[in-house]
């Protein structure tokens, strides 16, 4: 007889092996990773599909849609104090993340120098000759036939002005954001900017330019302004331009207050020894700088006026003004 037992062969099971029940830690773990995949897949896909639509608009030449006598412009940009309405001549400051006034909906973020209104005039003719080169393209052109589309006189020293509001336009971060716009636009307003200047010849050598194609989506959907060309140029640069971009932005110009006015022209801006004031003496400031831009507005309309843009405008006692367009001539206020 065997000293060993017989051990009974236990027979296989069908059922699967058990799994060691999940801690709530686990089930936690694994829910936000899968939260994470579902969420990066949706950011794919609208990236995807966003730059879908560039490509679109792109190739739909979204930029041609508007004639030679006129300019395009992003409603949001000429209703900002994004290009302000002080003197070309004043210091300009340098802005980090400043946050621009924009009068209406949209919000707008801006880092680089403070640009002015001969900036604008400038950047305006960049898109011109983008809309007829195209925005994924680098295009060439003189300073000579810069200077005489933008009607500043053809010499070196126009050369060099229009030389520093590039540079100026390059060192940019510009941020849009509207509810029109969905996701964020953000670009520098000249990515790409090399000037060949000749010491010899009378143009002034050619220039090369490239402009960001992320400025298709501030054109879409018919969302910006036509500024008559010539009349622009015909206005003295300033507060004149500012209010002659903004009221064409407008299918039906409505009343707005002075103030309201001053701070999307960039007027309203304290001076940094008023920081030191008190509030009453803030205050007091405040409304010097307010009735001296309002006197200035008034001018700027007159000159609005004998261009032939305005028909008539008023400025109210209670400070609210009312403009009418020589397009809007069947309209009363």
């Amino acid at each position: 007889m065997s000293g060993d037992a017989d051990i009974p062969e236990v027979a296989p099971s069908d059922e699967p092996p058990k799994r060691a029940a999940l801690s709530s830690d686990g089930i936690r773990e694994i829910t936000e990773r899968g939260q994470q995949k579902a969420k990066e897949r949706d950011r794919q896909a609208q990236e995807q599909a966003r730059e879908r639509k560039k490509q679109s608009l792109l190739s739909d030449k979204q930029l041609t849609l508007w004639v030679d006598a006129v300019r395009g412009a992003p409603n949001e940009i000429v209703r900002s104090a994004l290009f302000t309405a002080k003197n070309r001549k004043q210091v300009r400051e340098d802005l980090k993340q400043a946050v621009v006034a924009v009068i209406g909906e949209g919000q707008i973020t801006y880092t680089g120098e403070e640009l002015r209104q001969d900036d604008e005039t400038v950047w305006l003719q960049l898109i011109h000759l983008a809309r007829e080169n195209g925005l994924s393209t680098a295009f060439e052109f003189t300073p000579y036939s810069f200077c005489k589309a933008i009607n500043w006189p053809i010499n070196g020293q126009s050369f060099d002005r229009l030389d520093k509001c590039m540079t100026r336009l390059q060192a940019t971060s510009l941020k849009i954001a509207s509810k029109r716009l969905g996701d964020e636009v953000s670009l520098s307003m000249l990515p790409g900017y090399t000037a060949k200047r000749r010491k010899n010849g009378g143009d002034g050598g050619l220039w090369r330019i490239r402009m960001h194609d992320e400025l298709v989506f501030l054109f879409s959907e018919f969302q910006y302004t036509r500024v008559e060309w010539q009349q622009r140029l015909a206005l003295p640069e300033g507060l004149a331009t500012w209010l002659h971009a903004y009221y064409a932005s407008h299918r039906e110009p409505f009343a707005v207050k002075v103030e309201t006015l001053a701070v999307g022209a960039g007027l309203m801006t304290e001076a940094p020894e008023d920081a030191q004031l008190d509030t009453a003496d803030r205050d007091v400031k405040r409304k010097e700088r307010l009735r001296g831009v309002k006197k200035l507005i008034v001018k700027a309309l007159e000159a609005l006026a004998e261009t032939g843009f305005l028909v008539d405008f008023e400025v109210t006692r209670s400070g609210l003004v009312n403009v009418r367009r020589a397009s809007d001539e069947h309209q009363i206020f």
